[in-house]
């Protein structure tokens, strides 16, 4: 198995729906970036992988996983009680925040964000190697694709700005 075949694995996992929500969140100034919060979790990761605070082993990555897993759980708990306050604080002052505009966007990209992950780390788990340097190499691909990928939805977003 190869770098490249892996590579096209994790590019396959934004598919155009996907891409398409991401952008309109990002056209409407909605704070939520999916691309960003994933690039940033698998960053948090692999920076756990390189100072050895997570062992190059399978046992240590899936527990890895599992933990950011909890973590997301969490995180989709919080991201409700924001909305509701942001409602009933819209409603009170009368003014209504713009990324709610694009919150059927977001949620939607919520949902899909535990299924995405969970294939992204079947993917890792399917090439590793258990060494640092192995793992490292596919979290640098991972990050440059989401890089790319940000890369492309901004592009695409300032050639439609008049």
């Amino acid at each position: 198995m190869s770098l490249k075949e892996f590579e096209e694995e994790v590019r396959n996992l934004f598919d155009a729906d996907l891409v398409e929500r991401a952008k309109n969140l990002k056209k409407s100034g909605n704070i939520f970036n999916p691309i960003f919060y994933i690039y940033f979790t698998r960053l948090v990761e692999l920076s756990a992988i390189i100072n050895g605070v997570v062992l190059p082993n399978r046992y240590e990555i899936e527990e890895l996983f599992r933990t950011r897993k909890d973590f997301l759980q969490i995180d989709y708990g919080t991201i409700g009680e924001v909305l509701r306050r942001a409602w009933l604080f819209e409603r009170e002052r009368g003014v209504e925040f713009t990324f709610s505009n694009s919150v059927e966007d977001m949620l939607y990209i919520l949902y899909r964000m535990g299924k995405l992950q969970g294939k992204l780390d079947g993917i890792i788990l399917k090439y590793a190697e258990w060494s640092k340097e192995k793992l490292a190499e596919l979290y640098f691909t991972i990050l440059l694709v989401l890089l790319e990928l940000e890369d492309r939805i901004n592009r695409e977003i300032q050639l439609k700005k008049p």
